[in-house]
């Protein structure tokens, strides 16, 4: 059998593991730098939750090694692992769940339903319906055998979140518990303070909670590829920090960038939040020795997991309106309607995509391999990088020639403030060299599948029912308003032009 990819881990990277030597919690920076800088005469020695017997000993015990530690398709996986989620009622948060539970882990989540309360407000609703939370966790129990540990929680409420980490002490906690939309953050001031409030704010405390529970759990926190923006210069967007032989160049002098965090160029208020969190995770790591990975995590799309496809019962929310409906999701819905493909601008923006269940794996990857006491570090999150248009041909293409459905394409004025033609380098390859990941999810099989499934009566009639709230109203200047419409045209008909992606794996 291939070596997996985290066996070569050890101790000093298992949430199990409790520091007890010659540790200065005082010292900045990365762990491996601590640790080069010990004297000889010094060691760290642990104490293992899991295996008490072993009294204290030097961390130098492999995954491969560890009884505690299982062989799986996804790496060695700990034993009943305790996972947390934050926002686990969301579209990625029940999925995860849902897999994460089949695969043996032990897992807790909280939510406060922010993301139903949004889509309501917006007079939208899933277009794929899902039941009360108390009613997934009992057909979740009853079809897949996975018990939940869910508490109705605000993240913003620490006693309330301090008190469920202290009963539960997860060892890795995956961070979905933000709101997630550009566009409702840009929607007017009310909005724009709640997704600052919400997201920066719950972290900083979360952070902090952490610290004083379980510091040595692992945060798994999701960021964005939409912190980065799209650099005019061509620039490559690293992942998070600059590799170490970068160096810039300036008044006839040079010096090194590596390990230096990436410039941000935030797109909305929302992106703000992130770029926020970014730089909060990161100090907390470097002050408290905690360990984070952040994610800056490309568009998800797809209806498709293992256990999603199980019963329709336990399948997760599907957003289509213009403040919680991303893109791809939002076209098969608008192809599968009737409703021409409404693309922004020229349409040429590049973003980078990635399936639902690849993203899954991804996050199953991380879970199992966790960075050292004091280190944060960035993946960027992304299986291909694809222009807005050439999304829209390609969903046009399948529901026109496989579902004999008519689907168009329109251009109207862009809500937004982007370019609308743009070079775009994205970085990518922690997750297939360290990580062990490969894409398994093809982009057009997944587009059939979403199809498929939209078509299906019942939500056929929920899409109708609120198509409504598909089409853009907040403008980036605060406006409510109709975008223009700049151009019709059948699909084939339009050639692509502008800048073409790279993707560096």
């Amino acid at each position: 059998m291939d070596k997996m990819h985290n066996s070569d881990k050890t101790c000093w990277n298992c949430p199990a593991a409790k520091l007890m030597g010659n540790v200065d919690f005082r010292a900045c920076g990365q762990a491996r730098e601590f640790k080069a800088g010990l004297d000889e005469e010094e060691e760290i020695v642990i104490e293992c939750r899991r295996r008490p017997e072993l009294g204290y000993f030097e961390p130098n015990i492999t995954f491969e090694q560890c009884p505690e530690w299982i062989a799986s398709e996804y790496g060695y996986i700990l034993k009943n692992m305790r996972v947390m989620i934050l926002g686990i009622d969301g579209y990625l948060g029940w999925t995860l769940a849902l897999k994460l539970g089949k695969l043996g882990f032990q897992i807790s989540g909280l939510d406060n339903y922010t993301r139903r309360d949004c889509v309501m407000e917006k007079g939208a609703h899933t277009i794929i319906p899902i039941e009360r939370m108390t009613q997934r966790l009992k057909i979740a129990r009853d079809i897949l055998g996975i018990n939940i540990n869910f508490r109705k929680i605000d993240l913003l409420d620490a006693s309330k979140v301090r008190e469920f980490l202290e009963e539960v002490k997860p060892e890795a906690i995956v961070h979905y518990g933000e709101i997630p939309s550009a566009p409702y953050s840009m929607a007017d001031s009310e909005h724009a303070v709640r997704v600052q409030e919400n997201n920066v704010i719950g972290t900083l405390k979360l952070l902090w909670i952490i610290k004083d529970v379980v510091p040595e759990t692992c945060l798994i926190k999701l960021g964005t590829m939409g912190e980065y923006g799209s650099p005019l210069t061509g620039r490559p967007l690293f992942e998070g920090l600059f590799p170490a032989d970068a160096i810039i160049k300036w008044d006839e002098r040079e010096w090194s960038l590596g390990g230096e965090t990436t410039p941000r160029d935030p797109v909305s208020f929302y992106h703000a939040s992130k770029v926020q969190d970014t730089f909060n995770v990161l100090e907390a790591c470097k002050y408290w020795w905690l360990r984070s990975y952040d994610i800056m995590q490309g568009v998800i799309y797809g209806v498709y997991t293992e256990e999603l496809a199980v019963d329709k019962k336990l399948r997760t929310r599907y957003d289509i309106d213009e403040w919680f409906g991303t893109v791809i999701n939002r076209f098969v819905a608008q192809a599968v309607t009737g409703i021409p493909l409404t693309i922004y601008g020229q349409g040429e923006q590049i973003r980078g995509f990635i399936a639902l269940n690849d993203a899954m794996q991804c996050m199953i990857r991380l879970i199992v391999s966790p960075p050292e006491p004091g280190q944060y570090d960035v993946v960027n999150q992304v299986s291909g990088l694809y222009k807005i248009s050439d999304l829209a041909e390609a969903i046009a293409k399948i529901g026109n020639k496989k579902f004999n459905l008519n689907v168009m394409i329109k251009r109207i004025e862009n809500p937004r403030v982007e370019a609308d033609n743009h070079p775009l380098e994205v970085v990518s390859r922690k997750l297939p060299r360290f990580f062990g990941f490969t894409p398994q999810i093809d982009l057009e099989e997944e587009i059939e599948r979403m199809i498929e499934v939209l078509l299906e009566e019942e939500i056929k009639k929920r899409i109708d029912l609120k198509k409504h709230t598909i089409l853009p109203v907040t403008t980036w200047q605060g406006e409510k308003r109709e975008m223009k419409e700049l151009e019709k045209y059948e699909p084939g008909t339009r050639e692509s032009k502008g800048y073409k992606p790279i993707f560096d794996t």
